[in-house]
């Protein structure tokens, strides 16, 4: 047993509520009050008493969606964000180390043009770029030799530009024939590493494949992981749950909490399904990644097995696919990003009782999104109050697309780019609280991911927490 005394202690942002202490049992909160009380609570166990001497505690922060292994990962690859030229992206792949040069982060708007095969063969090594977004990627030639990919539409074999589904493709291939499970173990273990330095102490783990799937169990059985991770599986390990006839199960630790589909793709590839064109490419309207049926099958699987869904949906029209998939399987599942959502769909989402994740840092990195989608589609992007207000938001960065400082994610929405990006003029009443923000980044986000006892330090929760020099809300 251990009581934190003497401190100033926020145990919710949503009522906001501070105390002066806390008694933690068994890793959770078994009182939250009087500095006196808890003291002589702890005292009367022969528990520890730390004297917090005035310092602020608030509960960790909790991401409801990221990729674990491409987090680690990203740490190791050549980092091309900020790119603005070929021979600068050349330059730092140059300096890449490995058998295989991955790099993600580049840009084709910053750019100017899109990166080819043609320019990555100047590179002597099997070369594989991310877009910054992580649903385009690049190859030359010899990395095309190893992955040998069946023609697509997805695939540009003239150019080496693979997209959506051609993508999963080659990360599967990536994943059975390139990585070793040794790899997702390592890469898993440096992500949580920076995750706990940012104080993320819990993760929906989201997309995650059979050998990151072994890689978690083989660290929750070595007793290595560190953070709380509910995992949410590509669909092709439903096969492997039916068959041992598992559903939702898992530990203190780790949770196999349901699997994660998709509609469409990202509003900076253009493959972001929207239900008009697109204002700065009017021959696209995005790309359906899912159909409606293929997807009711999915969830109704997962159903059966007890198991929650999450559907990445970013464009409107990729949305109205998603509603109709859990409405016909009668399922109020999770939409992950809900990019762009018009006031018809609101009342919809309230309706079906479906949870959100969603990335306030993408209007930041989104700073072109009003030219994409023009300025009166603009008022439905990232509509944060707007959506609280019909449903449960959790916060989230999609790391690695995103940086995974909570803090970053905050300012964005507070701030939503001030000063900074075209879309803050003409959504600004979409800015929130710094108690709301919190709240979504905490409770909010745990609750988005079923996970009722994480997010307070309220009795009955889960004791994670931060402690920090300086009042949060001063901060703000």
């Amino acid at each position: 047993m251990k009581a934190l005394i003497n401190g100033n202690i926020y145990t919710s942002f949503k009522p906001l509520r501070r105390v002066s202490g806390i008694v933690i049992s068994n890793g959770r909160v078994i009182y939250a009050g009087d500095s006196e009380v808890a003291k002589r609570i702890a005292k009367m166990a022969n528990g520890e008493v730390q004297d917090l001497k005035g310092k602020y505690v608030i509960p960790a922060f909790f991401d409801s969606h990221l990729h674990l292994d491409e987090l680690g990962m990203s740490l190791e690859m050549v980092d091309l964000r900020g790119v603005k030229s070929m021979e600068e992206l050349l330059e730092r792949l140059k300096r890449g180390r490995g058998r295989i040069v991955f790099g993600f982060g580049w840009d084709q708007d910053e750019l100017g043009e899109w990166p080819t095969k043609d320019v990555l063969n100047e590179i002597d090594r099997p070369v594989f770029i991310y877009r910054k977004c992580f649903h385009v990627a690049v190859a030359n030639d010899e990395m095309l030799k190893l992955l040998n990919l069946p023609s697509s539409e997805d695939f540009e074999e003239d150019t080496g530009i693979i997209k959506e589904n051609a993508l999963g493709e080659a990360r599967r291939i990536i994943n059975e024939k390139v990585l070793s499970l040794e790899d997702y173990i390592h890469y898993i273990e440096k992500a949580q590493e920076h995750l706990l330095n940012l104080g993320v102490k819990s993760v929906a783990f989201m997309s995650v494949n059979e050998k990151s799937l072994r890689a978690l169990f083989a660290l929750e059985r070595e007793g290595k992981l560190k953070i709380n991770v509910f995992a949410y599986l590509n669909p092709s390990l439903l096969d492997y749950l039916e068959r041992i006839g598992m559903g939702r199960f898992g530990s203190d630790r780790l949770v196999i909490s349901g699997v994660k589909l998709f509609t469409d793709g990202s509003l900076g590839a253009r493959t972001a399904l929207l239900s008009e064109p697109y204002e700065d490419d009017p021959s696209t309207s995005g790309q359906l990644v899912m159909e409606e049926e293929e997807l009711v099958k999915v969830i109704e699987r997962a159903k059966a097995l007890g198991l929650d869904v999450a559907i990445h949906a970013i464009g409107d029209k990729g949305l109205d696919v998603a509603l109709n998939a859990f409405e016909e399987a009668g399922f109020s599942g999770r939409i992950e990003h809900a990019s762009v959502v018009r006031d018809d769909q609101l009342e919809r989402i309230k309706r079906l009782k479906v949870r959100l994740s969603v990335q306030p840092h993408f209007i930041i990195s989104d700073w072109w999104v009003v030219e994409r989608v023009g300025e009166r589609r603009a008022r439905w992007v990232y509509r944060f109050k707007d959506l609280a207000n019909v449903t449960e938001l959790g916060f989230s960065t999609d790391s690695p697309i995103e940086p995974a400082d909570p803090w970053l994610t905050i300012d964005a929405a507070i701030n939503r780019g001030k000063g900074k990006v075209k879309l803050y003029e003409l959504t600004k009443d979409q800015a929130l609280t710094f108690e709301e923000a919190m709240h979504h980044y905490t409770y909010g986000s745990a609750k988005v991911s079923l996970a009722n006892d994480i997010g307070k330090l309220e009795p009955g929760f889960k004791a994670e927490y931060i402690v920090m020099d300086r009042d949060p809300l001063v901060m703000k």
